[in-house]
């Protein structure tokens, strides 16, 4: 029986248990050193990601990229419009476009185009601005632009001259001494002696074994043939070619020339004739990629070897390959 005498009495001043237990505060604190140390390391999470700001140039390869994105075949294009469109595609690169939540105005879009309309486009906005080209993309934009004005010149053959007229009145009143060497153009290449000297004597030796070649093949086609007259013809801009390259590197720097000149394969008739073209013009295209890179001037020494080359086999889309990106081209097809 309880004691009537005694009262319960309460205590107010025992600790009373949080609801927080110990492994909650652990977790707490270990969320809050996390980010602690993300924002030690330079991590912001309230930083929105860096936007690039193209130059010109790239600019250009985009809208290019659209164009061609937007291009079809249709009924009148080349027989190889398909193919080349795709290479062409490939080489330029796709789009670009910032993410959608970082956009301040809507993308530029472009009309949908037949290979022939898309082409036309391409080389007029290529060679309208081929003296400004820069970036690293001087190469894949003129190469781009010679190989959709040829393609298309065979069904139109005003896309094709109009092209030719751009581009060599872009640089008719060039100051040649403004020009890059291909030593500033190639930085990973061996500037041998005076700067450029190497480079531009690789360039000269071509030309001359070319011209060389165009001599003993010629001989081989009809006097009246679209590629006896394609060979003469060469054989002047080739000319101006050695010519070019002998003022670049002086009478002191310039290698000698050869008597004769090995000729892979060496011309018996029409057909052996025709092999040894294509092979001279490769490898004429081959030694203008260092100047290419970073002077758009070389862009018409690449056209001359891209309409000779097309006397003698289909034209190509492209003279050069880019499969680690626009920017880094390499010789070959």
């Amino acid at each position: 029986m309880r004691d009537p005498g005694r009262r319960l009495s309460i205590r107010y001043d025992c600790p009373m248990r949080s609801p927080l237990t110990r492994r909650s505060v652990l977790i707490v604190g270990a969320a809050g050193a996390g980010l602690g140390l993300l924002s030690g390391c330079g991590l912001r999470l309230d930083t929105p990601p860096e936007i690039p700001t193209l130059d010109a140039s790239q600019e250009l390869r985009n809208r290019i990229a659209r164009i061609l994105a937007e291009a079809s075949v249709t009924d009148g294009d080349p027989e190889t419009a398909g193919e080349d469109l795709q290479k062409l595609r490939d080489a330029i690169g796709p789009v670009w476009a910032p993410p959608s939540e970082f956009a301040t105005e809507p993308p530029p879009t472009e009309q949908p185009r037949s290979f022939l309309d898309a082409a036309e486009a391409v080389s007029t906005a290529v060679f309208d601005a081929v003296s400004q080209l820069g970036s690293g993309l001087i190469p894949v934009l003129t190469d781009v632009a010679t190989g959709c004005a040829l393609t298309a010149g065979t069904v139109r053959a005003e896309i094709r001259e109009g092209a030719e007229e751009r581009l060599r009145e872009a640089f008719a009143d060039a100051d040649d001494d403004a020009r890059a060497t291909p030593a500033e153009a190639a930085p990973d290449s061996s500037p041998g002696q005076d700067g450029g000297a190497k480079d531009w004597n690789t360039i000269l030796d071509q030309a001359r074994a070319a011209a060389y070649g165009y001599e003993r093949l010629a001989v081989h086609f009809d006097r009246k043939s679209r590629e006896r007259q394609s060979a003469l013809d060469r054989l002047e801009s080739l000319g101006s070619l050695v010519g070019e390259m002998l003022e670049n590197l002086g009478e002191k720097a310039a290698g000698p020339d050869a008597p004769a000149w090995k000729l892979d394969p060496s011309p018996t008739d029409a057909e052996s004739a025709a092999q040894l073209a294509l092979s001279l013009e490769d490898a004429v295209a081959a030694s203008l990629l260092p100047w290419l890179r970073t002077d758009p001037a070389a862009a018409l020494r690449v056209w001359e070897s891209a309409r000779a080359r097309e006397a003698f086999a289909a034209p190509q889309p492209l003279r050069y390959t880019y499969d680690a990106g626009p920017e880094s081209p390499k010789a070959g097809t």
